[in-house]
């Protein structure tokens, strides 16, 4: 091969790896940038209930990969609705406001769902605007037909990352955040119940905003047994769950003097517990504390805990672990079902998530506890 043969090829490889970053920059800056920053146009002006990027079958063959989420999820649910699955509604177009007063109505197609409860009603689901321009929302989907009922709009932008249900008290509550200060804020179901959109013309009325002590964020939550339990989510290191104490009425305890002068309410936690980084989620079951955990493309993981008087919820203490798909976020446990949201499916991630889950997921507990004794044993 002669000088200037070699001098071609090298000339040409030269030109072939241009091509290659330069379609790995517009790759780049489309899915990751534009997608994040700009909503694309919407078609209709009520939020659509058909918002899968799959249809049921598509889902399950996309998740074809994941065998353990194929045992947990779909094996025995053939004569359950949808396989036991939820449609995310609103991922193509929500019905919203387009300020926190709002006095303005608008259409986003940029909704990322976040937070999740389940009642014995309903299955709920939070969302907030990527691009930051409309009112976040909560769905409202019926827990037996599994059809989406309404969206219900919250005032101003919260990131809305945790719901919580207080069966007790009839009490929905989400997360918020106003001027970096922690806040639970609840609804009462009957205003969630009676809520109209096209009645109302303005967001849901809130029962109690309050400012919440000894946590720096609040990034997701549940309740259990008449505790409202409110943790931070960190990217590198250890985080705090924060557990509040709520009164006869189901509002948080405002634990400050009001002889202080104070305009707001505040709580202080009862105690709290230390868990593991990267934590988007949390439930009770039986005598365990789980864990979802996930940060951008990586793989999600669901961690089993063993319920500790030390509350120390980190890796190293860890019962048992399973590997999911990207960007899980709140989890939720009704009776021995596990409850799974996912983001996957907003229009920011869609572009680029290796795995797109549309739907909430409904994981069989009992078969995700053997299922590690089968292992054990094979082993």
């Amino acid at each position: 091969m002669n000088k200037q043969t070699k001098k071609e090829i090298r000339g040409l490889a030269v030109k072939i790896l241009m091509v290659v970053l330069a379609l790995g920059l517009a790759f780049w800056g489309y899915a990751f940038v534009y997608r994040g920053r700009t909503e694309p146009p919407a078609k209709y002006l009520v939020t659509n209930q058909d918002a899968a990027v799959y249809s049921l079958r598509g889902q399950i063959q996309m998740l074809s990969q994941k065998e353990d989420l194929i045992a947990f999820a779909f094996e025995d649910r053939k004569k359950e609705k949808e396989y036991g699955t939820y449609i995310i509604p609103g991922l193509k177009y929500t019905r919203t406001f387009l300020n926190a007063q709002g006095s303005k109505q608008a259409v986003c197609t940029s909704m990322t769902p976040q937070g999740l409860a389940v009642t014995d009603e309903y299955v709920l689901v939070s969302a907030y605007c990527h691009t930051a321009k409309h009112n976040s929302v909560i769905y409202v989907i019926n827990k037996e037909t599994h059809r989406f009922i309404k969206e219900v709009v919250l005032p101003g932008l919260p990131h809305v990352g945790g719901l919580a249900y207080d069966p007790e008290h009839d009490m929905l509550w989400y997360s918020s955040n106003t001027n970096g200060i922690a806040q639970a804020i609840s609804i009462k179901m009957d205003v969630l119940r009676n809520y109209s959109y096209a009645d109302n013309r303005m967001p849901v009325q809130v029962n109690q905003t309050c400012n919440l002590y000894g946590i720096v964020r609040d990034s997701f939550m549940t309740f259990y047994k008449g505790c409202l339990y409110v943790g931070c989510f960190n990217k590198y290191t250890e985080s705090t769950i924060a557990r509040y104490e709520v009164d006869d009425e189901g509002n948080l305890v405002n634990t400050f003097d009001e002889g202080l002068g104070m305009t707001f309410e505040m709580a202080v936690p009862l105690d709290y517990s230390t868990i593991s980084e990267q934590a988007q989620g949390m439930a009770f079951y039986h005598d365990k504390l789980l864990l979802s955990h996930s940060f951008g493309i990586l793989p999600s993981r669901v961690v089993f805990y063993e319920q500790s008087d030390k509350r120390l919820y980190v890796n190293e203490n860890s019962a048992r672990s399973y590997r999911f798909p990207e960007m899980i976020e709140q989890i939720v446990v009704d009776e021995d079902d596990l409850y799974v949201l996912f983001e996957s499916g907003a229009y920011a991630y869609r572009g680029y998530a290796g795995n797109v889950v549309d739907r909430v997921l409904k994981l069989s507990l009992p078969k995700m506890e053997s299922y590690v004794e089968k292992q054990n044993e094979a082993e």
